[in-house]
């Protein structure tokens, strides 16, 4: 008959709070880095980003090129 007894002890409103606004600042980060990853990913996809965009010139150009001296 133990369920049918009152709680012994209360919750701390402060308490309560505090672990609130710990809760959305872990999930705001948690969102921030999931946007930061996506941006990310839409960069490589595009090829702005990567080990290839890092040898590109602008305009599609490429790196080398035959009888032109850079």
């Amino acid at each position: 008959m133990g369920f049918l007894k009152p709680k012994k002890y209360r919750s701390d409103p402060e308490l309560e709070k505090q672990l609130k606004e710990q809760r959305e600042k872990e999930e705001k980060i948690k969102q921030e880095e999931e946007d930061a990853r996506e941006r990310r990913n839409k960069r490589i996809m595009a090829g702005k980003v990567g080990s290839r965009s890092l040898f590109a010139r602008a305009g599609g150009r490429g790196f080398y090129t035959e009888g032109e001296e850079t």
